[in-house]
């Protein structure tokens, strides 16, 4: 009885793995890595190694992304022979360094000022966000790039005040806004404005 043709597994099919790591050279699990070529695209994730892989890859060109919340993008290029098998080593994934301006609002006198209203805006990033100063006239702006800030104070029955802050790549700057009362005159301007 002849015996059954075995049919020989494509060895044309190629595999591409690799680990990735933090710059403490720790594994970083959960990367989300998608690979794409010219007719397909797929996706993994690391496992508690930082080990990933991807099979049944056919000869071409390949782009790597990985990314991660809280670390900077990273792509690799790559060419695939007909079933090769390529280790990709380890790739160092870097930790997003943001800033953060805080402080306090205060009157004249050091008195803290509450429900102050704050807009930030970035000179570069266009960036905006806003905030409102606590009991003890404290407010924070997190998240922030490197960039000229520009932070100005609203209340009623008080002047708008501004401030200017240049801030460095990761840098926590702390500040503090002193805003004078209006005169009465200034005040019925203020709330024409606001009608307006």
């Amino acid at each position: 009885m002849p015996t059954p043709q075995v049919s020989p597994s494509p060895s044309n099919e190629g595999i591409v793995f690799g680990f990735v790591n933090d710059q403490d050279e720790l594994p970083l699990k959960g990367v989300t890595i998608t690979i794409t070529g010219k007719n397909s695209s797929d996706s993994t994730e690391t496992d508690e190694n930082g080990y990933y892989e991807f099979s049944g890859l056919s000869k071409g060109n390949y782009t790597l992304t990985y990314k991660k919340e809280g670390f900077l993008d990273q792509t690799q290029d790559i060419s695939l022979n007909e079933g090769e098998v390529k280790d990709l080593g380890t790739v160092t994934m870097e930790q997003v360094v943001s800033g953060k301006i805080y402080g306090n609002v205060v009157d004249i006198k050091g008195n803290p000022l509450e429900f102050v209203r704050l807009r930030l805006k970035g000179v570069m990033t266009k960036v905006i966000k806003t905030a409102s100063s606590d009991a003890d006239g404290f407010f924070e702006f997190a998240d922030l790039e490197a960039d000229t800030y520009v932070i100005i104070a609203k209340k009623k029955k008080y002047r708008n005040a501004q401030q200017k802050v240049k801030l460095e790549e990761g840098e926590s700057t702390e500040i503090e806004i002193v805003m004078k009362k209006t005169s009465k005159r200034i005040k019925e301007l203020f709330l024409e404005e606001d009608v307006q």
